[in-house]
């Protein structure tokens, strides 16, 4: 009799934000719902499940939600205008590192090639009789591990390379991508990249929380002296002095007056300038 009446397939609920975070008061994962009103309208929240005891916290309707992540990702933009600025500055810093790394590549190569060498003269002139043992002796280990700290320092080069440049790329590519998403209604791939640029995504009375990287706590930190999106940049960013300093240089694009970093701070360390 049940073969002859299969259970209806439920239609699958469709909740963005469903164990998108946790609460901030309990710790307990926040799920989802529908509720209908009197007129037949459907209204998603979101809340607490109360799986780790007594909490308060109530409701939040989904557009509350997403409206509160839409403004988050706002300030943590960057318009055009210094996105495609930043990524030609770094396409050039990842050019001169490609560059200084082939030349010290070549220079780490031929040292191993010279200490292997003088090794091998050493094993020559030892079974010649040219040399006593002891000192063979001593003059091999000391060549071995010349030998081997070379190795190893190409090694770490190798393991080195570029990691710094691909990082700043995709912060980059990320504020590019938050100007995108904060005027979309897409509502998975808002919660997708807000996932990943995000920790400790949390709600609490009705609020959502989500930490970011420092460069975008400074972004966030410095909005109100940048532009939108849709807009053009400002003639005076209102950077402090120090703040210019510790960026990197940049052009007079835009109207702006131009700076370079000292040459005594390394380059690894520098970050593109917020113009």
């Amino acid at each position: 009799a049940k073969k002859s009446r299969p259970r209806v397939q439920k239609v699958p609920n469709h909740f963005p934000f469903a164990q998108f975070a946790r609460c901030g008061e309990c710790g307990s994962m926040i799920t989802a719902q529908y509720a209908t009103n009197r007129f037949g309208t459907k209204y998603t929240y979101y809340r607490c499940t109360k799986k780790r005891g007594t909490c308060s916290q109530s409701y939040i309707q989904e557009k509350d939600l997403v409206s509160q992540i839409l403004i988050r990702l706002q300030t943590i933009s960057l318009c055009d205008a210094y996105t495609d600025w930043m990524l030609e500055q770094v396409a050039e810093w990842e050019r001169e590192k490609i560059s200084a790394s082939q030349s010290e590549v070549q220079n780490l190569t031929n040292k191993i090639k010279a200490s292997e060498a003088r090794l091998e003269n050493l094993v020559s002139a030892y079974l010649d009789g040219d040399i006593p043992k002891e000192i063979y002796l001593k003059k091999k280990d000391e060549a071995m591990r010349a030998t081997a700290v070379l190795k190893a320092k190409m090694k770490d080069f190798e393991r080195g390379g570029n990691n710094w440049v691909e990082p700043l790329r995709e912060w980059v590519l990320d504020t590019k991508q938050a100007t995108f998403l904060s005027s979309s209604a897409d509502l998975k791939e808002i919660r997708s990249f807000v996932q990943k640029i995000g920790t400790n995504h949390t709600v609490r009375d009705k609020t959502a929380h989500f930490s970011v990287p420092v460069p975008s706590q400074f972004v966030a930190k410095r909005r109100r002296f940048l532009p939108s999106a849709a807009a053009l940049p400002p003639c005076h960013s209102g950077f402090s002095e120090r703040e210019v300093q510790f960026c990197g240089h940049y052009t007079k694009k835009f109207g702006l007056i131009s700076s370079r970093t000292p040459t005594d701070v390394p380059r690894a360390k520098r970050v593109v300038a917020l113009t």
